[in-house]
């Protein structure tokens, strides 16, 4: 038991900084989605989705999105359209992904609420940082 847990965590581990970006990216997106639920500080109608429209900001984006899920939850009945623009960057190195979401009521159009949230996939190590 106690090898299988090992090789688990070692496995979990490696995938997490070395996996290709799209797993990597659904990772995180996912850990920092339960994060904010769990949050206590989002409004009520981001529980009550009834869509959710994901936006690929550009063609390496719009790639790595088809391999993908997202983690909002939707709900049939649910009132509120979820909007959610997807970037992917590189600078230096580093690679990441600013979310932008954009919570919206079905009915009026109106916008209810937005945030945005940048998600580090990869840093650089001290070696390749000052290029040992």
């Amino acid at each position: 038991i106690a090898v299988s847990t090992a090789s688990y965590v070692i496995l979990d581990f490696w995938s997490a900084r070395n996996g290709p970006l799209s797993k990597r990216f659904e990772r995180q997106w996912r850990e920092d989605v339960h994060q904010l639920e769990d949050s206590g500080k989002l409004p009520k109608p981001w529980f009550d989705l009834k869509e959710v429209l994901i936006i690929g900001g550009t063609p390496e984006t719009k790639k790595m999105l088809r391999q993908v899920q997202h983690p909002l939850k939707t709900n049939p009945k649910g009132e509120y359209r979820m909007e959610v623009l997807i970037v992917a960057w590189e600078e230096e190195g580093v690679r990441g992904v600013m979310v932008q979401y954009n919570l919206e009521d079905i009915k009026s159009k109106e916008n209810l609420y937005e945030l945005g949230r940048t998600l580090i996939l990869n840093r650089p190590t001290l070696l390749e940082e000052f290029k040992l």
